[in-house]
């Protein structure tokens, strides 16, 4: 197998050009566009990724408007979307980027397999043909195959092997340069999987050091040139992972109340089944890892422990890796060390690439281990290019039937429904940004998935991802609006909440009493609120720093406007309705007066919605578990509204749960909160202008994180946090300037500590210099 000429650039084409290719066959064969409707818009990667794709054409890094109100970007940014390998995107229409992100993966696979390829060559000092058919095995591995959909994890497989190859040269004795600059571009472009492959160096370090049995002397050199290379790696992109973890920690990572309920993930003897191709474990927490990498693989580890010309320290060294790799995986606390001490929202194991690529290694130590004769033979590269060629039939089998598994599930989004919904709502969002070029928020009632603002680049509510704002979702909820944990959506407004909030347009394909008809496109309408407020507004009244809880969101909805006006205005009351029970459902006749009437339905009993005979949405799903409009029946018409159930529903207060809404009052109450002036909203600045007739609150509608600061007339002024959600701050008689300023918290740290780690780098070399 060893060619009298070294064929390293053959050997890399293939590397990267056999894994790539056979995704691009196994996409094919599944009918993704251009060769099909197909997309791999599945799961997160339809409700998430995508939009965070399209969102980079906005620019936003450290702040977005278009996340849930206006909050910290910058975690969503660096988890998901900051891999060099991104900008790529950036020359893929939005409208096509399911097709983009398609071959993307397809190149992040290929990459995997070159990188492999190049660590292996290096590490097993050989140059032969079973080298791409090992990084393929790698590359296309069950983790890619189902975890693909996760496309940011795809970096940590690219550069797992550069960054084992830096350090090997460090303990090789050679200069560290390779380990840290890999580790550099790793954090910046996945840092999550970053401390992964952290957590598995530091395995990798104590196997090395174990099977060259290095002395005292040698290994705390080792040691001493792994940890300041990576302390420095850390520093150098502090600017990034600090603010980072700090935004994350304000939402995934700051909920304490995940946890296992057992010791164990699951039964220990279901495991080896995951070491065969065709063995599909789903992506939910109840799922078994993905390890299948080959049957070529798996046979080569084992004989690796029983081939002579392998030593039994080696051997011994290679065994302890895989006994605390099973056992990460098997028990409880330990899988969450690798997690970040935290319980992973479905895709779990998402370390299990690294067990993958340890069956690699030991295979590849057999191969290079073979005796010479066998590597003269003349029909070994025969035997290794059949082999090969089987391999790669086997894997891209594993992938299709896999990636077919997961479809089954979740199902794809077709194609031409995503283009044709992209295109319309594009073309109703440049109608409203042509008509309107200050401030304001945009809803809509009928999202592909739940980071539209994000993906069309305006200012709205819709959000979800692991970094989310938990009091901006619980006020959310507390309003009406639909809202389960990680994410809210603008389904549940009311003109009260529309106002308040400035949410000045709606896309929809509903009716929206009150609003003005603003722009059509296909079967959607742009709807005008003439009512929305501005971004901030001077209170008539006292506000207070917390939101009650108990209240029905008509209820709280009524309580802040009050506050803000200074009044006792009932805008909700109730309407006469009768109510009559039967098994299986409730029907609701309602008698109109002419105002808008919407009900709460949020119990887990309720099942559909129908409304004078037609079916409106299933009542299962948290998306519907909110605020829904039912209509404006006319003096004399009465609207039946039937709510189905499946299960017995008694002592519901009808006349609490169905309000009617007084738009004159509302448009009253909100006249007088017109006294302001925005001038300038950036994703770090915010100007306006503001008159008090007394000594007054200024209530603003930005969500109260840290790293805001507040400057009236040019003077810093503390801000305070009005229902435990939104800045304010407070103004004496007279009309003031007010400027807001953002700095994403922890930037200053990570800035500094990188001018230190450069410093400290600088210094270094310097002495280095002169010493020599």
């Amino acid at each position: 197998m060893k060619s009298r000429i070294k064929p390293t650039p053959l050997l890399y084409a293939l590397a990267f050009l056999v894994p790539a290719l056979l995704l691009l066959v196994v996409y094919a064969r599944l009918g993704l566009a251009p060769w099909g409707d197909n997309t791999i818009l599945m799961s997160d990667m339809s409700s998430q990724y995508v939009e965070f794709f399209c969102a980079l054409k906005h620019g936003d890094v450290f702040f977005s408007w278009s996340k849930a109100l206006g909050t910290s970007y910058i975690g969503v940014f660096s988890y998901y979307v900051s891999s060099p390998l991104s900008l790529l995107t950036l020359l893929v229409p939005n409208e096509y980027m399911p097709m983009g992100l398609m071959f993307l993966t397809v190149l992040k696979v290929g990459l995997a397999g070159l990188t492999c390829c190049i660590f292996l060559r290096s590490y097993l000092r050989r140059s032969a043909l079973f080298l791409p058919m090992l990084s393929t095995c790698y590359a296309l591995c069950s983790y890619t195959a189902a975890y693909s959909l996760c496309i940011m994890w795809l970096d940590g497989l690219i550069w797992l092997p550069i960054i084992l190859l830096g350090l090997e040269r460090i303990l090789a004795g050679r200069r560290p340069w390779l380990f840290f600059g890999s580790l550099v571009v790793c954090f910046v472009s996945t840092w999550y999987i970053s401390y992964i492959i952290g957590i598995f160096c530091c395995v990798w370090l104590v196997y090395r050091e174990w099977c060259e049995a290095t002395g005292w002397k040698d290994l705390l050199r080792h040691v001493r040139s792994f940890l300041l290379s990576a302390l420095a790696a850390l520093g150098v992109t502090a600017w990034m992972w600090i603010p980072s973890l700090l935004s994350i920690f304000s939402g995934k990572l700051g909920d304490t109340t995940m946890d296992y309920s057992s010791l164990t993930n699951f039964p220990l003897w279901q495991l080896p089944s995951r070491l065969f191709s065709g063995q599909s474990a789903g992506l939910t927490n109840s799922a078994l890892p993905y390890l299948f990498c080959g049957t070529v693989i798996l046979m080569l580890a084992l004989v690796f422990f029983f081939y002579p010309a392998i030593s039994g320290r080696n051997k011994l060294a290679a065994l302890a890796v895989l006994v605390v790799l099973v056992l990460s995986l098997w028990l409880s606390p330990l899988d969450k060390v690798w997690h970040l001490f935290q319980m992973p929202n479905w895709f779990p194991y998402r370390y299990s690439f690294v067990f993958s690529f340890f069956l690699v290694v030991l295979a590849g130590q057999v191969l290079a281990a073979l005796p010479k004769s066998f590597t003269t033979w003349k029909l070994a590269p025969v035997v290794t290019l059949v082999l090969f060629c089987l391999t790669a039939w086997e894997l891209g089998y594993n992938t299709q039937t896999t990636m077919l598994d997961i479809r089954e599930v979740f199902h794809c989004q077709s194609y031409a429904d995503y283009v044709s919904y992209y295109q319309e709502n594009e073309t109703l969002v440049e109608q409203a940004q042509d008509a309107d070029t200050d401030f304001y928020r945009m809803g809509a009632t009928y999202d592909r998935g739940d980071n539209s603002p994000l993906s069309f680049g305006y200012a709205g509510i819709t959000h979800y991802s692991s970094i989310y704002n938990k009091q901006v979702n619980t006020f959310l909820k507390q309003l009406g609006f639909a809202q389960g944990w990680m994410w809210s959506v603008y389904y549940g407004s009311t003109p009260v909440t529309d106002s308040l909030l400035g949410i000045r347009y709606v896309l929809s394909d509903q009716e929206f009493p009150g609003y003005e008809e603003a722009g059509h496109s296909g079967s959607l309408t742009l709807w005008e609120n003439p009512d929305a407020l501005p971004l901030a507004y001077v209170s008539q009244g006292q506000v207070s720093t917390i939101l009650p809880r108990g209240y029905t969101p008509f209820e709280t909805q009524t309580y802040l406007l009050n506050q803000l006006t200074g009044s006792t205005q009932e805008v909700f009351s109730s309407i006469d309705l009768e109510v009559q029970e039967s098994e299986g459902q409730i029907t609701l006749r309602i008698h109109g007066t002419g105002s808008p009437v919407y009900a709460y339905l949020d119990q887990n009993g309720f099942t559909a919605l129908s409304v004078d005979g037609e079916y409106r949405c299933s009542l299962t799903p948290y998306e519907e578990q909110r605020i829904h409009y039912l209509g404006t029946p006319a003096v004399g018409e009465t609207l039946e509204v039937t709510i189905a159930c499946n299960t017995t529903l008694s002592n519901l207060d009808w006349n609490a749960l169905v309000q009617q809404l007084d738009q004159d009052a509302l448009s009253d109450a909100l006249s007088l909160l017109d006294n302001t002036q925005v001038d300038t909203v950036t994703n770090s600045r915010v100007s306006l202008q503001a008159t008090a007739d007394t000594s007054s609150t200024l209530v603003t509608t930005i969500p109260a994180e840290d790293g805001w600061t507040a400057y009236v007339d040019g003077k810093k002024v503390d801000t305070g946090v009005c229902w435990d959600t939104f800045l304010t701050v407070e103004l004496t008689p007279g009309t003031h300037q007010v400027t807001f300023r953002y700095t994403s918290p922890g930037l200053t740290l990570g800035l500094g500590l990188g001018g230190i780690t450069v410093v400290a780098f600088v210094g270094w070399l310097v002495w280095k210099r002169k010493k020599a």
